[in-house]
């Protein structure tokens, strides 16, 4: 069942696909979904103050909104609302031999590298490897329901801005280097969540359509 949150979006909505040949098909509404840990109140107060201090630093970056910073294991794209509980079976069945676990949250970076970056972050630590245990089980699952792999290595991390221009990537890796230190303490991962983003005139909203605990 859809969440009643989630309901009335019109058919035909921009952005829907086929789930194999992914083309464009008519009268069938496409959600922006993605798998990713909420973060907890402690830290995400953490990340609001690291941010901050970027701010205070920085101009030309295009910061992420508070509320939307995740710790993103496997984004889905465009995807048919009546497949959101195939996706969140498929994930509990991935997932289900591993109980909670703790992460770090601690230390700050940019993507491509400190010196020319375009996405800074902070970062997050994998001490006990479960945080890629669980990933690699979630994008398993979801390249056995059609959706394309990624490609690429995962690297856990917060993305708290993104550089608008190449303008100014010194001064933004001075800020990275000033705030490399930051330790945010840790968290227990207990869940994992089904989100949906909807990009609105205020900025994204995100809405949780599913939440699978961790059993193991």
């Amino acid at each position: 069942m859809v969440p009643q949150a989630c309901r009335g979006i019109e058919k035909g909505e921009a952005g829907a696909f086929d789930e194999i040949a992914g083309i464009p098909v008519a009268g069938v509404a496409g959600w922006r979904c993605f798998i990713a840990v909420e973060l907890s109140t402690e830290i995400a107060e953490g990340v609001r103050r690291v941010q901050k201090g970027f701010r205070e630093r920085l101009a030309g970056v295009s910061w992420t909104r508070p509320e939307g910073i995740h710790l993103t294991l496997r984004f889905l794209g465009d995807v048919d609302p009546g497949r959101i509980e195939e996706i969140a079976s498929k994930a509990e069945a991935g997932i289900k031999t591993i109980g909670p676990f703790s992460i770090g949250v601690k230390g700050c970076g940019g993507f491509p590298n400190p010196r020319n970056p375009r996405v800074i972050w902070i970062g997050v630590e994998d001490a006990s490897g479960l945080l890629k245990q669980l990933q690699a089980r979630v994008e398993q699952g979801m390249e056995e329901l059609g959706f394309a792999g990624e490609g690429r290595g995962y690297t856990p991390h917060l993305t708290i801005g993104r550089l608008r221009s190449g303008k100014g990537k010194g001064e933004v890796g001075q800020a990275i280097e000033a705030m490399k230190g930051c330790d945010l303490g840790s968290m227990e991962v207990q869940e994992i969540c089904l989100f949906r983003s909807q990009l609105k005139p205020t900025g994204a909203e995100y809405t949780k359509l599913k939440v699978i605990p961790l059993r193991g």
